[in-house]
């Protein structure tokens, strides 16, 4: 016992200075990949889904028939909820949920408006995107804050993370996207991906929604950035 407690203090200090390694490395604010979410019908076929790469959905699909540089336009249909019945978005306040497609519809629309008119009818030139919200969990506030902050709680935080694939107290959340021709029908894009929320020491938003805010952020930004690249224009990051 005396051997294996003398190895355990001598092995503590490594584990935190790579704790902390991890929490402030560069690009830390960006939200992991979390658990692989369940299809929750949404999309109707998954067939047709890939892993994603670094930098991907978690599954993704791209019809390689569609010249997404001719569009122009795209319309944004309310953001659905498809959460099973013992889901943690399924017991979420009414007020929460409303506030949570309230944030992510506008996000998208910030980040869309940058390249495209949003629009409301379909034609020739138009897009639609839909987006359905299958999961959400908000972060446990208090115990969050401290993981992120004291070192020993860094260290068991990142224990987990190797464990179970995400850290302790964080916030979490899935969703299901398509992008189709409006005029058409015709599927180009489709995604699934879950995110959660990271241990930061010195950026960390330490409130209950802020790790699902960042996803919001990411996904939106992601986006864009996605068809920009889709339809042959500059990048802009």
């Amino acid at each position: 016992m005396k051997t294996n407690l003398k190895n355990s203090w001598l092995i503590l200090p490594a584990l935190l200075m790579l704790a902390i390694v991890i929490a402030i490395a560069p690009g830390c604010q960006t939200p992991m990949r979390g658990k692989t979410a369940e299809q929750s019908g949404f999309l109707g076929d998954y067939s047709k889904l890939q892993p994603g790469q670094s930098g991907q959905a978690q599954f993704i699909y791209v019809n390689p028939q569609a010249n997404f540089a001719k569009y122009t336009k795209i319309m944004i249909d309310p953001i659905s909820l498809m959460g099973s019945e013992d889901s943690k978005l399924a017991s979420l306040p009414k007020e929460d949920v409303d506030a949570l497609l309230s944030y992510l519809d506008g996000k998208l629309r910030e980040e869309l408006s940058k390249d495209y008119a949003i629009v409301n009818t379909a034609g020739p030139d138009v897009m639609k995107l839909r987006v359905a919200l299958t999961e959400a969990k908000g972060a446990r506030v208090v115990l969050n804050t401290i993981s992120s902050v004291l070192p020993i709680g860094i260290a068991i935080s990142v224990l987990k993370l190797a464990a179970t694939g995400t850290h302790t107290s964080v916030g979490e959340v899935n969703v299901e996207a398509e992008i189709l021709d409006a005029q058409t029908g015709q599927q180009l894009l489709a995604a699934m991906d879950t995110r959660a929320g990271r241990k930061v020491i010195v950026t960390g938003n330490f409130t209950k929604w802020g790790d699902v805010q960042d996803a919001f952020d990411y996904w939106a930004m992601r986006t864009r950035v996605r068809l920009e690249e889709l339809s042959g224009k500059k990048v802009n990051p």
